[in-house]
Parts: C-alpha cells; sequence; structure tokens
C-alpha cells in the first residue's frame, strides 16, 4: 500500500523543496491546509503529478457561494420578469382607460 499525504506538512521533501519559499513557509506555520492552483502551475509536471488531488485548492471547491449566486440570480430573473409584467399592466390600464374616454367622447357627439 502506498502511502497518501492526507496534509499538505506529509508531503515529500522533494516536492516542498520545488514549492516557492513563502508558501512552504505557511504550509510549515500550518496557515494553509491545501495548494492554490496558481501555485500548482508554477511547479514542474514531474513535481505536481505525485501532489494528490485532495491537497489542491480548486477555483469551484466552494459549493455554498455557488448555491448563493444561483439563487441570486434566480431572484434576480424572477424580479426582472414581476416588473416587466408589472410595467405591461399599468400601460394596459393606462391605455385601456384612454380608449374608453376616447369611446365616451365620441359616442356622445
Amino acid at each position: 500500500m502506498v502511502f497518501q499525504a492526507t496534509s499538505l506538512s506529509d508531503l515529500d521533501s522533494e516536492i516542498l523543496d520545488n514549492l516557492p519559499l513563502d508558501i512552504r513557509d505557511k504550509i510549515i506555520a500550518g496557515e494553509i491546509d491545501k495548494l492554490p492552483d496558481n501555485i500548482l502551475d508554477t511547479v514542474p509536471d514531474s513535481i505536481s503529478s505525485r501532489i494528490p488531488p485532495s491537497l489542491i485548492e480548486a477555483a469551484n471547491s466552494n459549493p455554498t457561494l455557488t448555491l448563493i449566486l444561483v439563487i441570486a440570480g434566480t431572484i434576480g430573473v424572477i424580479g426582472f420578469g414581476y416588473g416587466v409584467m408589472k410595467s405591461g399592466f399599468k400601460s394596459a390600464f393606462f391605455f385601456g382607460a384612454v380608449a374608453i374616454a376616447a369611446w365616451t367622447y365620441y359616442a356622445l357627439l
């Protein structure tokens, strides 16, 4: 069975030596628990292929933010549709009142 790192501090020293100094210091201090994608791009392919995917922070790794954005977008579309319909009804009632007034004026003459 192959040992797979479960935290960044468990990575091989060869991998840690190829990381930028500020990232390495943050790993040693325990400030970060996943590698940002942009750091992974700076590491050679032979090294980056040995880092487990669970230790890499993906850009879409926050499902709560995604859910909030979907809900906000849905509410925005519903609000837009409601505003358009409300404006359309106001216009219809106004021009209906103008039409009734015009027919009444025409009928009385």
